[in-house]
């Protein structure tokens, strides 16, 4: 790395750019509430990785975005962790840019595969503007600017929170654009791997919170999860926005690999991103996520069939592995899916999960059978066909006789019976040479199909055993069908094994949705109430579009982050929220005279309580997450009140909203002339096993709440002991101000979004941002669909994303939290640059400029220069020359 330093107007506008980054980074890691010596240290080394390394690390930043939130442990959710790692990017970055040489030059413009047309920038940045305006308007309707750290969604700071994401994203673009000018490739590359790292963070958030608190195979506990996403404390659906945008890019990977364990490796992303999208229970990512992948594959086949360098790739990609340019058969895969999901169906009524397990063993034999085979008589491989049911129903009486005598010995033999399977398949991969080949791969699917019937019978305890005969017995009548011509099911037969992975994938996600829908009832009830929903969702559109009053805030909207605090003082009475508000410490009298506003040397909170109908569910809570607690617990908190109320202390096991056991007590309180006096409450005593164990802990979470409609508390300080570990709360009289406190509503969620995407920036940018913010959207659409974009090999996953992400949009706000408004703008603002890098048609044997590009670029400006007629004319304009290059003589 070659260091220079920089004299043009841009070098040093670049330059204050980075110091820029660095002061305000440095600023905010300054008033960090955690460590913040660490966190500044930890700081200090992202921004130098972003010096050495920002021709990559700008690209990534987005796969970060899932696991850098840590409001509920520092309480700072105005400024986050994202807010802290692109500003280190960016400071190390844009340093980088100015006082050092790149090690080779920028690529012709005609191979840069990131590049944003004139028009594009006027619009990316008239909307920046709106967003500005959106967040100056924003302050205005609060009452002003109050800068503050600890400022809730009813506060002026809310503004600048909401509002910021697509700030953040343009501050990466020069840094995209400098990093793709040098290396092309580097785009697809890190931004695929960038995408899929975000699907699988979340994915496995899910995962575990899945296991943690409610188990993986229970579907019918009222429990929606929340992964990694705590901007989901008061609802939302940034779980939701995040897997919509992300899962097209799996299966992008899925499509496009051509590495045996990669490809496992993508199946198995797909996997658990679809086990992650169905225990959201969430009926627009059930209808998101199949939309974005379907357009996805579309827009992927269609390029294709239309790009010549692309099927140039996958054809020499076939040499490697045989049958992998093949197309899909895609009306078998559907065949061979619908039927297993029917028989999955009749399986689990009385096998469980277990069946599902066996069946989806026999389906792997199915679909592992060799493609190609020897020919032989027709007669004598029918004659087989028949007879290899035989043994099946032979090992079908023997297993149910011997099921009851032997323990476990219907999983025994089926386990045993698919590794056969697969053993054999794997052993004749090459192809059958020989009839007893065929003819024992076919005994092995039979039984197999015995197999999974025994397993069904022994746990359902011999119930249903003819539907389960009968299902079974349809699925070998149709297998003997498509082996009873080699025509028939041919397609299936010689289909490539990436093919066939993916329908296998397919029957897993089959067997998925049955055990979700078999299984537990609370996505049937989902189901059962979606249109009660959806005329609440109506109701509430028409009420908060109703907050609009004059032609300058339907023009240009409330402004950012304003709808918490519009609605709460303008909606309906009833279903006003409660809300939390840090007071300074005082050390005067207010002038007006108020009771119980006499002096006071700490910091002090305001609690209130919604006028909404209480529940459980529906108390809006301070909290903070504790280590541990063990053995008798008790409460004390120090507080005031002009009003009677009802205060309630808990200790919960809780990930985020839904609290599994809890320690807790509520006492009444009387206002007391408005003075301070001290509650003291015995919560009981920790379960033995509270936390969980160690490696599988659940969360502790400590919260302070009123069980009362319209109660108002000032508190003081807040203390929980227990009799091992002594206090457990820390900041307990809030002289660090909010840090560590968090907050959080369970269940009461509609008064905090307007639940809907074109609504939410109609409302905080009026329509003058929506039309704006619509032109963004379907300018990106068309670009990758139709426009110049449409080439490039990420573009069917962005165009999935982004519709997934519209689609779960039509019924949720998404871009109100910060980080998955991040996501969005990032994904859009990438489409909105994709380009083709050269539209010239490829022979083959021709080199490939956009895979070779940086090797081949020297070349071809060294050749130019050495070109007789171009050392003439540079000659005759007095340009000094080098000696001639004499070529290289190719070595014999």
């Amino acid at each position: 790395m070659k260091f220079v330093l920089p004299r043009r107007p841009s070098s040093l506008a670049t330059l204050a750019s980075g110091v820029a980054c660095a002061a305000v980074g440095l600023w905010l890691m300054r008033h960090y509430p955690v460590q913040p010596v660490a966190a500044t240290a930890l700081w200090v080394a992202i921004a130098v990785a972003g010096f050495f390394g920002w021709r990559s690390l700008p690209l990534l930043v987005p796969a970060l975005v899932p696991v850098i939130g840590f409001a509920p442990w520092t309480g700072w959710i105005t400024f986050e962790e994202l807010d802290l790692l692109v500003l280190a990017v960016a400071a190390g970055g844009y340093t980088a840019i100015a006082l050092t040489v790149p090690p080779h030059k920028p690529v012709a413009w005609r191979y840069r595969t990131l590049r944003w047309r004139a028009a594009v920038r006027v619009l990316m940045a008239v909307f920046a503007l709106s967003a500005f305006i959106a967040v100056w308007r924003g302050f205005d309707q609060a009452g002003g600017m109050d800068f503050g750290f600890w400022q809730g969604f009813q506060e002026p700071m809310n503004s600048l929170r909401a509002g910021k994401s697509f700030f953040l994203v343009l501050l990466l673009l020069p840094l995209w654009q400098k990093a793709s000018d040098l290396r092309p490739s580097s785009v697809q590359r890190l931004s695929r791997a960038a995408w899929v790292l975000v699907l699988i963070t979340t994915s496995l958030g899910a995962l575990w919170e899945r296991w943690v608190y409610t188990g993986l195979l229970d579907f019918s506990t009222d429990y929606r999860t929340t992964s990694l996403f705590w901007e989901m404390n008061v609802g939302g659906a940034s779980l939701d926005g995040a897997l919509a945008l992300s899962l097209p890019f799996a299966m992008l990977w899925a499509m496009r690999e051509r590495r045996p364990l990669r490809f496992v490796a993508a199946l198995a992303v797909l996997l658990l991103a679809f086990y992650a999208s169905l225990t959201t229970f969430s009926r627009g990512v059930y209808l998101a996520v199949p939309a974005g992948m379907a357009i996805c594959a579309v827009l992927w086949a269609v390029q294709r069939r239309q790009g010549p360098e692309a099927s140039r790739q996958e054809a020499s990609s076939s040499a490697a592995f045989p049958g992998a340019g093949r197309r899909v058969p895609l009306g078998w895969s559907i065949g061979v899916i619908a039927g297993t999901a029917v028989a999955a169906w009749v399986l689990f009524g009385t096998g469980g999960y277990r069946a599902l397990l066996a069946l989806a063993g026999s389906v792997a034999v199915l679909l592992a059978m060799p493609a190609s085979r020897a020919a032989w008589p027709r007669g004598q491989m029918r004659a087989l066909l028949v007879m290899a049911t035989l043994p099946a129903l032979l090992l079908a009486l023997l297993g149910g006789l011997l099921i009851d005598l032997v323990p476990k010995g219907a999983y025994l033999i089926d386990g045993l019976v698919v590794l056969s399977g697969l053993g054999l398949a794997w052993l004749w991969r090459g192809g059958l040479t020989q009839p007893s080949q065929a003819f024992a791969l076919a005994i092995v699917w039979m039984a197999s199909l015995a197999g999974a019937g025994l397993v069904a019978a022994h746990w359902g305890s011999g119930r249903d055993v003819v539907a389960i005969a009968a299902v079974l017995g349809m699925l070998a009548v149709a297998w003997l069908a498509t082996q009873w011509s080699p025509r028939v099911g041919a397609d299936l037969r010689t289909a490539s094994w990436r093919a066939r992975g993916l329908v296998w994938t397919g029957c897993l996600l089959a067997c998925a949705v049955v055990a979700a829908l078999g299984g537990g009832a609370y996505i049937g009830q989902r189901m059962s109430t979606g249109q009660q929903d959806f005329e609440g969702r109506l109701e509430h559109w028409r009420v908060s579009l109703g907050l609009l009053k004059s032609a300058d805030e339907w023009l240009l909207g409330k402004g950012s982050g304003r709808f918490p605090a519009s609605f709460a003082n303008g909606g309906p009475f009833e279903e006003r929220v409660g809300d939390y508000h840090l007071n300074p410490a005082r050390s005067e009298v207010p002038a007006s005279g108020l009771p119980g506003a006499e002096p006071f040397p700490h910091p002090t909170v305001t609690l209130t309580s919604g006028l909404h109908m209480m529940g459980n569910g529906e108390m809006f809570r301070l909290s903070q997450r504790v280590p541990a607690v063990a053995g008798e617990v008790a409460a004390t908190v120090m507080l005031r009140t002009q009003f009677k109320t009802r205060l309630r202390v808990e200790v919960c096991e809780k990930f985020l909203l839904y609290p599994l056991r809890c320690v807790d007590r509520e006492a009444a309180i009387e206002p007391k002339g408005g003075a301070w006096q001290p509650v003291q409450l015995k919560l009981g005593n920790a379960p033995a096993d509270f936390g969980g164990p160690a490696w599988a802990p659940r969360r502790l979470v400590a919260s302070v709440t009123q069980n009362w409609r319209g109660g108002v508390l000032e508190i003081a300080s807040i203390s929980i002991v227990d009799s091992v570990h002594g206090p457990v709360l820390q900041n307990g009289d809030f002289s660090d101000g909010l840090a560590r406190w968090f907050f959080s509503s369970d269940r009461n969620h509609m008064p905090f979004h307007m639940k809907s995407l074109p609504a939410h920036v109609l409302f905080e940018q009026g329509l003058f941002g929506l039309a704006l913010w619509t032109s963004l959207l379907v300018t990106v659409l068309m670009r990758l669909t139709f426009g110049a974009g449409r080439h490039h090999p990420l573009a069917p996953a962005v165009v999935g994303g982004l519709v997934g992400f519209a689609i779960v949009g039509l019924f949720d706000s998404l871009i109100d939290a910060p980080r998955i408004a991040f996501l969005f703008y990032a994904l859009m603002a990438l489409g909105l640059g994709l380009r083709a890098s050269s539209r010239k048609v490829h022979r083959p044997g021709d080199p490939d400029s956009r895979l070779e590009l940086e090797t081949l670029q020297p070349e071809l400006e060294s050749a130019f220069e050495d070109a007789p007629e171009v050392r003439r004319a540079m000659a005759a304009a007095g340009v000094k020359l080098k000696g001639p290059v004499t070529p290289k003589r190719p070595r014999r």
